[in-house]
């Protein structure tokens, strides 16, 4: 059992990995395009002011739900390094069920924010994306010149962490207490 929790555990980082890394390089390409567009001809693209925040926050929930499941989160050690090795195993494992916690809890309220406030033009986007829908013909594309795309990071971002806590805490109970990860 302990090696199929590795192995999804494994997959999870790449996936969490992968999309952090998306997300910033997608940003910076944008943020590099859009300056050097400005500088050479007077014009930035309107929508690449706002579309890097919105990724952004999407590399941000990645990156989250990857340190969470990597152990590579802040943390408060001082008091910890006077535990004993079972206390700090009990610690480490009420912590990743409150993060568990705050995962549902982010999920539902990034999905109670979509649902009201999700149908709002986004400004600096609604115009390519009416660009894009009169360049296709889709009426589809118009999507995504709205907010809930983007108010949709915080409910991905919750699930994420929720995954990479139960994760974690399924790690943290089939191993064994002597073979716990150095605390730290």
């Amino acid at each position: 059992m302990p090696n199929v929790i590795e192995k999804i555990t494994r997959r999870f980082s790449q996936l969490a990995s992968g999309g952090a890394s998306l997300s910033m390089m997608t940003l910076f390409l944008i943020v590099f395009v859009n300056s050097v567009r400005r500088y050479a001809i007077g014009k930035s693209f309107e929508w690449g002011e706002e579309l890097p925040i919105y990724l952004g926050i999407y590399g941000v929930m990645f990156g989250m739900a990857w340190a969470y499941v990597q152990d590579r989160h802040i943390r408060f050690t001082l008091l910890v390094r006077f535990l004993s090795e079972a206390m700090t195993r009990k610690l480490y494992i009420l912590v990743d069920l409150i993060m568990v916690l705050n995962g549902l809890l982010l999920v539902y309220s990034g999905w109670m924010f979509v649902i009201k406030r999700g149908r709002l033009e986004s400004p600096g986007i609604i115009n390519m994306a009416k660009w894009l829908k009169s360049l296709t013909g889709w009426d589809g594309m118009i999507w995504i010149g709205h907010m809930y795309p983007y108010m949709a990071a915080i409910v991905i971002g919750g699930a994420l962490l929720t995954i990479a806590a139960l994760l974690k805490l399924s790690m943290r109970l089939t191993e064994k207490p002597a073979t716990q990860a150095t605390r730290g």
